[in-house]
C-alpha cells in the first residue's frame, strides 16, 4: 500500500500544480473589467473621401517652348578693293556690336588718289583738244564761206569727226574719274547694317585683296528664335502668327524680353515632324546666336473649363466623381496644368470631384464624401495664372 502511494506521489503533485495555476488564471479573468462593445459599422458605409466642386472659368493657356537663337542674315566681309590696311577700329573684334555706317577699317588710299588725279588730267587734255578743234573748225568754216558761199562745208574740213572723238574722250574720262573715285571711297570699309561681329582676321599692315573675307557679321535685325512646336501645342496657341511671346534668356535674374511670333515654317521638320515658329525679340542685343532660350506664348481664351487638383487624375485623362453616394469615373479632356491643378474641359462633376481617389476605387463603390475647403481655396488662388 505504502509502495503504491510512493509510486503515484509525483503524479499527484503535478495535478495539484496544474490546478493551482488554472485557478489563478480563472480568478484574473473574472476580475478584469469588461471592454465596451463597439457598434458594428453599417454594411453600406464606405471610405471617407474629400471632394471639390469646380466652377466654370475662362482659361488662357500659356504654352512653354524651347528654341534656339538664329541669325537670318550672316555676311562675310570682303573688301572691294585691294591694298594695305592702315587702320582698324577697336570695335571690329569678335562679339562687338557695330552700327550701320560705322568705319570698320581703312585701306591705304594712295594708289586710288593717284588714279583720280590721272583721270582728271586726261579729262583736261580732252577738253583742251576739243577747244582747239572747235577753233579750227570755226576758222575753216569762215574761209569756206568766203570762197564757196553757195556750198555746204564738208564735215572733214569742219572737223566734225575730230570734235566728236574729243567729246567721246571727255565722256570716257568722266566715267574713269567716277570709277576712280568709287574705288577711292571703297578704301574705307563701313558696317553695312547694325550688326555684331562673329569673326575677324584683320590687323594693321595686312594686305587684303578683293576676293578674301576678312570677317563675318550678322544683322541684329535678322536675329530670331526658331521654336519647334507640336500639333497639340499649336492647337492651344490658336492662330500663332502675330501673338505676343515672352522670351526667357540667360540665367535667373536676367529678366524677360518681349517678343512676337513672326511666321510659321512652310514645312515640317523632316526628322521630328514638328512645325517651327519664328519669334522676333524686342531687344536682340540681349540674345546670343546659338543660345537655347525658353519662350512662353499665350494662347486663345478657352471658356467653360474646370480647374481640378492634379492628384484627382488617375491617368492622363480620367478621374472619379461622387454621384448619389457612389464613385463614378469620368473621361476628361486635359487642356493644361500647373504645380497643383489641372485644367480640363467642362464636364458633369455630379456631386463633386474626388480630390484623392482611394486605392480600391471602382465604379459603384459607396463612399462618404466631405468637401475639401483647403484644396478648393488652393484652386481659387491659382485661378487665372495660366
Amino acid at each position: 500500500m505504502i509502495s503504491s502511494l510512493q509510486r503515484h506521489a509525483g503524479l499527484l503533485q503535478l495535478v495539484f500544480v496544474i490546478g493551482v495555476v488554472g485557478s489563478a488564471v480563472l480568478l484574473s479573468m473574472a476580475l478584469r473589467p469588461e471592454a465596451p462593445e463597439r457598434p458594428p459599422l453599417p454594411a453600406s458605409a464606405g471610405p471617407t473621401i474629400s471632394i471639390v466642386r469646380p466652377a466654370p472659368e475662362t482659361y488662357r493657356p500659356v504654352v512653354r517652348l524651347n528654341g534656339v537663337v538664329e541669325a537670318g542674315v550672316v555676311t562675310d566681309l570682303i573688301p572691294q578693293v585691294s591694298g594695305r590696311v592702315v587702320e582698324v577700329t577697336p570695335r571690329f573684334r569678335p562679339g562687338a556690336a557695330v552700327a550701320e555706317g560705322e568705319v570698320l577699317f581703312r585701306i591705304d588710299p594712295s594708289d586710288y588718289e593717284l588714279s583720280v588725279e590721272t583721270t582728271l588730267a586726261e579729262i583736261e587734255g580732252a577738253r583742251s583738244d576739243l577747244a582747239l578743234l572747235e577753233a579750227e573748225a570755226a576758222a575753216e568754216k569762215q574761209v569756206w564761206d568766203g570762197q564757196f558761199p553757195d556750198r555746204q562745208i564738208p564735215d572733214l574740213i569742219a572737223r566734225v569727226p575730230q570734235i566728236a572723238a574729243a567729246e567721246a574722250r571727255i565722256r570716257s574720262g568722266e566715267a574713269a574719274r567716277r570709277a576712280a573715285e568709287l574705288s577711292l571711297g571703297r578704301t574705307v570699309v563701313r558696317a553695312p547694317f547694325d550688326a555684331r561681329v562673329l569673326d575677324t582676321r584683320l590687323g594693321v599692315g595686312q594686305v587684303v585683296g578683293g576676293n578674301a573675307a576678312v570677317g563675318t557679321l550678322f544683322s541684329l535685325d535678322s536675329v530670331e528664335i526658331a521654336v519647334p512646336v507640336s500639333n497639340d501645342e499649336l492647337a492651344l496657341i490658336g492662330t500663332a502668327v502675330g501673338r505676343s511671346a515672352t522670351i526667357l534668356a540667360g540665367g535667373p535674374g536676367d529678366g524677360e524680353i518681349a517678343g512676337v511670333v513672326l511666321r510659321k515654317a512652310a514645312a515640317l521638320d523632316e526628322r521630328t515632324r514638328l512645325a517651327t515658329l519664328y519669334i522676333g525679340a524686342a531687344d536682340t542685343a540681349a540674345l546670343t546666336v546659338g543660345e537655347f532660350v525658353t519662350v512662353e506664348i499665350a494662347g486663345a481664351d478657352m471658356p467653360d473649363t474646370f480647374r481640378v487638383p492634379s492628384a484627382a487624375l488617375t491617368s492622363r485623362d480620367r478621374l472619379w466623381v461622387v454621384e448619389d453616394g457612389r464613385l463614378q469615373q469620368r473621361l476628361v479632356d486635359v487642356l493644361g496644368n500647373d504645380e497643383r491643378t489641372a485644367i480640363v474641359a467642362a464636364f458633369d462633376p455630379a456631386d463633386g470631384v474626388v480630390a484623392i481617389p482611394p486605392p480600391n476605387a471602382r465604379a459603384g463603390l459607396p463612399v462618404q464624401a466631405q468637401a475639401d475647403t483647403g484644396l478648393a481655396a488652393s484652386s481659387d488662388a491659382t485661378r487665372g495664372t495660366q
